[in-house]
């Protein structure tokens, strides 16, 4: 499928004003190494990404990088535990809500408002390659961090989606797999919007609009 033409002058605008989330309200060397070390893996990709632009962009020397992180693994993974933290903020918000339909409909929402107003989080943590942000190899950074919300935030959909089974809401089956079901649709809708692919849907509002649609029929689609 071929690209929108003219997508870009939205999602850019929205990427100047909404791209620093790590490091919003944070004015230390650390925060701001781990946003930058996000933007210049968005940018040059894993195979060009490089501690010394990284410390560049900071206004630190590289040698710097390495007495807040162990090497470039341990910094692109504690961006992502960061980006993930960020998304597991607006998770929570659902917790609010009446009911389990209630609740894993604005999972979903929360989902879409975490991508469009953090779309440089949004495609470091879930349009990179999960080998590259993961725990570094060589290092036990997961075991020491405790429970990491990269873990969690699918958890939270899984329970999401258990309650609605327990209550007749959708279909008793494997909770788990059905979770991924939820996680790919959304996932799809959202990176297509941000790519630049649904910029014919019109506003953020109709789209936002478009994507709960989407999400009711397919979750009426899984009911019993």
């Amino acid at each position: 499928m071929q690209r929108q033409k003219g997508h870009t002058t939205a999602i850019q605008a929205r990427t100047a004003t909404r791209g620093r989330a790590f490091a919003r309200g944070v004015d230390d060397t650390r925060a701001l190494l781990i946003a930058a070390a996000r933007d210049v893996f968005l940018e040059a990709g894993q195979a060009s990404f490089s501690l010394r632009e990284v410390a560049r962009r900071v206004g630190v020397s590289a040698a710097a990088v390495y007495r807040h992180f162990d090497g470039k693994e341990a910094l692109l993974f504690a961006a992502c535990t960061q980006g993930f933290q960020v998304f597991s903020n607006y998770l929570v918000r659902a917790l609010g809500e009446p009911t389990p339909l209630d609740r894993l409909m604005v999972t979903s929402e929360q989902y879409l408002s975490f991508a469009l107003e953090n779309p440089l989080d949004y495609r470091f943590i879930f349009m990179s390659p999960a080998a590259k942000v993961s725990a570094p190899q060589s290092k036990s950074v997961a075991a020491s961090s405790g429970t990491l919300p990269q873990d969690t935030t699918f958890r939270f959909l899984v329970d999401r989606v258990r309650e609605c089974m327990a209550t007749g809401v959708l279909a008793p089956v494997d909770a788990e797999r059905i979770a991924v079901v939820i996680w790919a649709h959304v996932h799809g809708v959202v990176s297509l919007r941000l790519s630049g692919h649904l910029e014919a849907m019109g506003s953020e509002q109709a789209f936002s609009a478009f994507y709960r649609e989407s999400v009711a029929r397919l979750l009426r689609a899984l009911g019993p």
